[in-house]
Parts: structure tokens; sequence; C-alpha cells
């Protein structure tokens, strides 16, 4: 089904609801930037396959916003169908949010599936909307009904990873989250998130592509808790070991009405940016909400001695595959044709051949001549080109070990490099050296180290449009919040103990 049929029947149902526009964002009802196929409803309407976008279908409009690292690969997969890109951060190009209340009129609905948009988000949506007397409705899944060769949801078994490797047990770590309720007055916490369920628990799985984690929930009180998970994951050795530290398994599909239970004694404390609306909506009307950020968010991000023992050790790994790979590609003969499908797998492989190699941790990025100024460039049978002995070559790639997660990014000039790429790439450099040697006092954002990054491309007018460094998991997400290195001031400390990129750039 091509995608203007799949626009065409959309609007069939809509018209059945009477709903004007219908919005379909990336997401998953753990909020994840990564997600299982069995969620890439955004992925399947417009053909666009990047992480991030969002597509609004009304009776007369088909558009997609994303932001700037996708413009050029969403501008080819979207190709010649009915979709228009508007590029997210452009001047004079609005929020979808805005589009619509400019676009529709007073009296109209606006329907999205609530499973997979957080509450925040929805709470800040329905603002605008209902300033201009429109409605937004999100209780409709509307591709559910049209999506006929839906993938599966994803079968994996979890499975534990060793404390030796965590540096702490899941009782310990219950007990940190149990501590942190405490402070806001909680008695009972909902998660969501994957990763953070997955660090808590200490388990693993393979229900996301290059991300090891299980969908899950999990409710934590201060005596208990409980992780909701499809039963065919768990082996009996597991659910054991669960019995015996108070830890009740129930189906994933349960979550709902266990929320619903919850009564006047319960003070809950959730994320309403990690979790779905239709999940904060479903909580019993006589408990309380505290919202607050995930207590496993902040724990995670700083890890502990034995995860930071590991990470060391991890990143000497991936740097001896990496130095291997480099040595390989700069010293392949003339008759050796490669292209960029062929070099990711050569890297691959020499990942493999590193103690605790698991998978890659992302889709690797290897881009050459034009294809390197795509942020997050994909290869593809139809897009792969062979490495010819010139021009401008980007590997951005990383691997998740037992030990650790990494992400390491390098620029290659495959020939002679002009005069402007020289001077882009130490523009460039310089603001990485800034970055990696920056001394800063206790209490320091990401934001106010940012433009250590920027400031010699500013002095040449020039910039870059994606953030400058993110965290990094322990084998777990290769984009860890909460704290980030970008211009955007979110008030998040970095502490020691995080790890974070350092990865500024320049496109052209």
């Amino acid at each position: 089904m091509d995608t203007n049929k799949k626009i065409a029947l959309l609007r069939k149902k809509m018209a059945v609801h009477n709903i004007a526009a219908l919005v379909v964002p990336s997401g998953d009802p753990h909020q994840s930037e990564y997600m299982a196929d069995f969620w890439q409803a955004r992925q399947w309407l417009t053909g666009f396959t990047g992480s991030a976008g969002t597509a609004v279908v009304t009776m007369t409009a088909a558009v997609l916003w994303t932001d700037f690292r996708y413009w050029i690969q969403a501008a080819s997969q979207i190709g010649p169908s009915a979709f228009e890109l508007f590029k997210q951060g452009e001047q004079d190009i609005p929020e979808f949010e805005t589009w619509l209340s400019q676009t529709l009129s007073s009296g109209d609905i606006i329907a999205m599936d609530g499973k997979v948009v957080s509450a925040a988000n929805v709470k800040n949506y329905r603002q605008v909307f209902t300033d201009k007397g429109m409605t937004l409705a999100t209780e409709f899944d509307l591709i559910a009904d049209i999506w006929t060769d839906r993938p599966p949801m994803p079968v994996s078994r979890a499975w534990m990873l060793s404390d030796t490797y965590a540096g702490k047990t899941r009782l310990e770590k219950l007990d940190q989250i149990r501590s942190a309720m405490g402070k806001t007055g909680a008695n009972t916490h909902l998660m969501t998130t994957l990763d953070d369920i997955a660090w808590t628990f200490n388990l693993r799985g393979e229900d996301v592509h290059n991300t090891p984690v299980n969908l899950a929930f999990a409710l934590v009180t201060l005596d208990r808790a409980i992780l909701f998970i499809n039963p065919s994951k768990v082996d009996e050795r597991l659910v054991s070991k669960f019995e015996q530290e108070n830890i009740e398994l129930l189906p994933y599909t349960r979550v709902e009405e266990t929320l619903g239970s919850l009564g006047e004694k319960t003070r809950i404390r959730l994320d309403p940016d990690a979790v779905g609306v239709a999940l904060y909506q479903a909580v019993g009307p006589k408990a309380r909400i505290i919202e607050k950020i995930n207590p496993a968010a902040e724990l995670k991000a700083v890890k502990n001695e034995t995860e930071i023992s590991h990470m060391r050790q991890t990143a000497i790994k991936d740097g001896v595959a990496m130095v291997n790979f480099l040595h390989w590609l700069e010293n392949r003969t003339d008759s050796a044709a490669v292209s960029e499908m062929s070099v990711a797998e050569t890297l691959f492989e020499f990942r493999k051949q590193q103690p605790d190699f698991y998978d890659n941790s992302f889709d690797p990025i290897m881009a050459h001549g034009e294809h390197s100024a795509m942020c997050h460039y994909k290869a593809t049978p139809q897009s792969d080109r062979v490495l010819e002995k010139e021009g401008m070559f980007l590997t951005d790639s990383g691997g998740n070990y037992l030990t650790g997660t990494t992400d390491i990014t390098r620029t290659l000039n495959l020939g002679t490099p002009t005069k402007q790429e020289i001077n882009d790439y130490t523009l460039v450099l310089k603001g990485h050296i800034c970055v990696a040697t920056a001394l800063f006092p206790r209490g320091t954002k990401g934001y106010q180290i940012d433009t250590l990054a920027r400031q010699f491309l500013w002095k040449e007018g020039m910039n870059f449009g994606h953030g400058t460094g993110h965290g990094v998991g322990f084998f777990l997400c290769v984009h860890e919040g909460p704290a980030r290195i970008s211009p955007f001031p979110i008030d998040v400390e970095l502490k020691e103990g995080m790890f974070l990129t350092n990865e500024p750039g320049l496109y052209r």
C-alpha cells in the first residue's frame, strides 16, 4: 500500500468520527526514542525512517515535521507522496500544534493516540487548541484499523545482568528509588521508560533494535514492586528470583487495570514527560499524583564505581576495534572496492572480536561525499555508494557491550582535503577540544558549556543545528538523559560519574 492510499484510508476513518486532523507522532507507550517495529506508526504512514518526526493529516493536507538532523533524509524518503516536509527549527516554520490552530476552525476535533503521547505534551497541546475553540481527543488509534501488515509485539526473553557488571543489586536500587520517593511524599511510583526499568531490575532483552531492553512497566511501593511483562519473556529461574525479592510479575497488559485500582491513600509519583496520557488518566481518581522525574533516570545517569571501571575498559576495547577498522580502511588495496554498507559490516566484525561485545548501540552511519552532510544518514541498497579514495567520509557508530555502551564519531578525508575542508575541520576540532578540557564549578548545566563547542564556528558566521553532547547508558540506550550539552536551558546539573558525548559538527 503506497503512502497516498494510506492517507486516503485514514481520511475515510476520520470522516466517520468527524475528525478534522489526525496527529501521528514518533512514539510508543514508553516514550522511547527508538521503538519496537510494532509502534512505528509514523514511519509506516510516511515512509520516513528517522527517529524523530510528527505527521499530521487533515482532510486537505498531509505534513511531516522533523528536525535539522533529518531534513535531507526526510525529503528523499517521502518523495513525491502527498506529504509536505516542514523543516522544524527553520524560521517561520510553526510547530504542528500552532499550524493546526491556525489552519483549522473553532469546533474542530484533533485526534491522536493517547497511548503514545506523553501527558505533559497533551497538556500543552490541549491548551493551544482550547484557546482556539478546538477539541483534542486522545482515544483514537486510527492507524491500527488500516495497518493490516503490522509487525507483532516483540517476544524476546528477559535475562539478568550480573551484579558484577551492574555494580548494585536490584534491591539496592529499589531502596534508592524508595528513598527518593519518600523525599517527595510518594508511597507509589510508576515507571514506564524501558531503560529505567532495565537499570532498576538489572534486566536486559532484545525487544528494541540495538537497545537491550524489554517491553515492561513497573510499579514500586514502599515494601514491594510489580513488574508488568509478558509471562513468555520470563523463565522459571527469574520468576523464582523475583519471588524471593518480593517482586510480583503481572502481564504487560494489566498495568491500566492496576493503576485504576489505586485508592485515596495512594500518593503516586510519575513523570508526565515519560508517561503516556492514557496511562496517566488510568490512575484511580482518588489517588494523588505527584509529578516529578523518575528517580531511576537521575540515579542511572551517575555511574557507580563498578560501572565507571567497566566503561573505561569498554572505551579501550571499542577503541581497539575502531583503530583496527581505520587501519584497514587506510591500507585497503585499490582493487578492494568497498561501499558504505560493506564498511559498516567490517566495523561490526572488528567489534565482534572484542570481549563482552553484544551488538551495535545504534545503526552505524557510514556516509561518503554528500551523504556525510546528513547527520543521521543510513545507507540502503538504493543509496549505497562505493568509497572512492577521495572526499569526506563520516563514520558515526557505537557498540553495546556487557561492560558498557559506546558512541564514537570520526571524520576522514579519503583523498586530499580542500582548504575549506581543512578550515572547517579545524574549527570543529577546536570546539571539541575546548569542551573536552573544560573545567567548571559544581552546579554547571550543559547549556552553559555548549557555547564552548560553537565559539569558533560563530566567529566565522557558522553553527550546527543539533546538541553538542548527550548522556550514554551502561549497556543500555546510547542516548540517555536527563543531562545533555545543548543550547536548550535544561535545568540538570552535570555531575561527576556522568558519561556524555562531545560531538560538535559542521554540515555543507
